[in-house]
C-alpha cells in the first residue's frame, strides 16, 4: 500500500497559513513485481488510482502545459508494439495519436511550430522510435522524422527556448543533444560519458543522470561549461528527474541498484529526501507533477519536406581550439562520408578556400560525417554524425571551435560562391514521411 502520510509531508497534500504549498497530484509509471508498468495518479491527500485500465502496458507520461492532458506510450495488448496516446485527466477519455508497426516510446508535448506558410501554428509532440526522434500533431495526423543520424537517441525533453534536448548514444559514450522542434540545428548541448534522463528545472537549470545513478546539472544560460554534479555514488542511484517549484525535483530513487524505486521529493541543496510514493512489490519511477507551468517559446520552422536539397557551410576551419595544428599556409581538403560508422560511403573531397572557408550542397535527411585533412593525408579532426533537414542551410564558426567565440566580421570566399554539390544513395529510414 501507499506509504500513509508521505504526501503531507512532501507538501504535495497542500497546508494551510503563510508559505502554503499548492495541492497538486502526481502522475507516475508503477510497475509490480513481475507484472507490466501501469500510469498511476496520486491525489493530493495520498490516496492512488490506476489511469490505464484497459492498457495490456503503459509507461512514460508528461503532463501538458495546462496540466489537463497526459502523453504516455501504451500496448492495448501484448502483441502489438507501443504507441503513443493522449489522456484527458478530467474526463479519462484517450485517443490514440500514432500508428506505426515499429514501438513509439517517450513522448512529451511541444511548443508550437509556425512558418510563413502555416495560417495557425500547432503544438505537437515528439517520440522515440527506432532510435530517432519523430514529431506528430495531436490530432494524429502530419507524422515525420526529424533526427537522421546512426545514433540511438532518446529520453526528449523540451526546454524553455522551445529546444528540445535528449541523450544520444554515440559508440560507446551518451552525450546530450539538442535540436529544434523541426529537427533543425541538431548540435552537442552537453559533453559526457554516459548522460541520459534531462529535465529542465524551473530555475534556469538542466538536470540529468550520469553514470550508473548520480545527479548532475548545467546552467541553461552556459550548458557546455557549467556542469557540476548533485549527488554522489554513495548517495543511491537515481533516474527520472522532473522539475518542481522552487528548485525541487521528483526523482526516482534507490537504496542501491538491487532494491526497488520509489518515487521522492529531493531538495539539490541539501540532498534531503522525503518520500511521495513507496510501495512493496512495486517500482514506482517517471514521476510528474500534475501543475500547469509555463509553455515554451515556439519555434519558427524553414523546412520544406520536398524542397531536396540543403546546405552546409564552414566559416573558417581555422577558427579552432588546435591553432597550433589548424593554421593557414597550406593546402587542406575535406572528406565527406555518409552511411554509418560501420560503413562510411565517402561522398565528396573537395579543396577548402584559402580563408579556410567551404560550402556545401548535400542531401537532405542524410547522415553525414567531415574530416579535415592536411597536404599528408593525415585526418587532423573529423565531426560526429551530422544531417541537415530539406531547405536547411547550417553552419559553423569553425573546426571543433569554442561555442562562445565569435566570428570575424569578413565575408567568407566559399559561402559567396555556389555551393559544391554532393550526391548520396538513398538511406533507409523507418518511416515518418510527411
Amino acid at each position: 500500500m501507499l506509504v500513509a502520510g508521505l504526501l503531507a509531508a512532501t507538501g504535495l497534500a497542500g497546508q494551510t497559513g503563510a508559505g502554503a504549498a499548492a495541492r497538486y497530484s502526481v502522475v507516475l509509471t508503477e510497475t509490480p513485481a513481475g507484472g507490466q508498468p501501469r500510469l498511476v495518479l496520486v491525489e493530493p491527500g495520498g490516496a492512488a488510482r490506476v489511469l490505464t485500465q484497459g492498457f495490456f502496458a503503459a509507461a512514460e507520461p508528461d503532463v501538458s502545459w495546462d496540466a489537463k492532458r497526459i502523453l504516455f506510450a501504451g500496448k492495448k495488448t501484448a502483441g502489438e508494439p507501443w504507441q503513443i496516446y493522449e489522456m484527458t485527466l478530467a474526463s479519462g477519455a484517450v485517443r490514440q495519436l500514432t500508428r506505426m508497426g515499429t514501438d513509439c516510446r517517450q513522448p512529451v508535448y511541444q511548443s508550437r511550430i509556425f512558418s510563413l506558410d502555416i495560417p495557425d501554428p500547432w503544438p505537437q509532440a515528439a517520440f522515440v522510435s527506432g532510435g530517432a526522434l519523430y514529431t506528430v500533431k495531436l490530432d494524429g495526423t502530419l507524422r515525420q522524422r526529424i533526427t537522421f543520424t546512426p545514433w540511438e537517441e532518446s529520453g526528449p525533453a523540451m526546454l524553455p527556448d522551445g529546444m528540445m534536448v535528449f541523450s544520444s548514444k554515440q559508440g560507446p559514450r551518451a552525450q546530450l543533444m539538442a535540436v529544434n522542434l523541426d529537427g533543425t540545428d541538431y548540435s552537442l548541448f552537453v559533453p559526457g560519458e554516459s548522460l541520459r534522463d534531462p529535465a529542465a528545472t524551473l530555475d534556469g537549470r538542466l538536470v540529468f543522470v550520469e553514470g550508473p545513478g548520480t545527479l548532475a546539472a548545467v546552467d541553461l544560460a552556459r550548458p557546455l561549461k557549467t556542469k557540476r554534479a548533485l549527488t554522489a555514488p554513495a548517495d543511491g542511484v537515481f533516474s527520472a528527474p522532473s522539475a518542481l517549484p522552487g528548485g525541487r525535483l521528483l526523482v526516482s530513487w534507490q537504496a542501491d541498484a538491487k532494491s526497488p524505486a520509489g518515487v521522492y521529493r529531493f531538495h539539490p541543496a541539501n540532498k534531503t529526501k522525503v518520500p511521495v510514493y513507496v510501495k512493496a512489490g512495486a517500482a514506482a519511477t517517471q514521476a510528474k507533477a500534475v501543475l500547469p507551468r509555463p509553455e515554451p517559446d515556439g519555434r519558427g520552422s524553414v523546412v520544406i519536406e520536398d524542397a531536396g536539397w540543403s546546405r552546409l557551410y564552414c566559416l573558417s576551419v581555422f577558427t579552432t581550439d588546435q591553432p597550433g595544428r589548424i593554421r593557414p599556409g597550406q593546402e587542406w581538403r575535406l572528406r565527406v562520408f555518409t552511411g554509418s560508422p560501420a560503413n562510411p560511403l565517402k561522398i565528396g573531397d573537395l579543396r577548402i578556400e584559402d580563408d579556410g572557408s567551404f560550402h556545401l550542397e548535400v542531401p537532405p535527411n542524410t547522415p553525414l560525417k567531415m574530416e579535415l585533412v592536411d597536404r599528408a593525408g593525415q585526418v587532423v579532426r573529423a565531426s560526429s554524425w551530422v544531417y541537415a533537414r530539406p531547405k536547411e542551410n547550417r553552419g559553423c564558426i569553425g573546426c571543433h571551435e569554442d561555442p562562445e567565440l565569435t566570428p570575424e566580421n569578413r565575408e567568407a570566399k566559399a559561402v559567396i560562391k555556389k555551393p559544391v554539390k554532393l550526391t548520396a544513395p538513398a538511406i533507409l529510414t523507418n518511416g515518418g514521411s510527411r
